[in-house]
């Protein structure tokens, strides 16, 4: 099973596989569910990155639903 990750602002991660390659705050890296990983999330140096079909509709610009302050739900999208 793999995850995407980021480092944390200001934070450069060592590889699990390459120890003098580094994930930097700035890319998205697709990496192994491994302990070294988890660990490292768990000590805050990576960032899960959200996937799936928020980040798709948002690439194909397709219209995302909002919510107000009083709860009511707008669409910003194309009328």
């Amino acid at each position: 099973m793999t995850i995407k990750v980021k480092a944390a602002p200001g934070i450069q991660v060592p590889r699990e596989d390459n120890p003098h390659r580094y994930i930097g705050p700035d890319e998205v890296v697709t990496v192994a569910r491994s302990a070294y990983y988890l660990r490292q999330i768990g000590a805050g140096d990576l960032l899960i990155v959200p996937g799936g079909e928020a980040a798709t509709a948002a690439k194909k610009g397709k219209a995302a639903e909002a919510v107000t302050d009083d709860g009511e739900e707008v669409n910003r999208g194309k009328s």
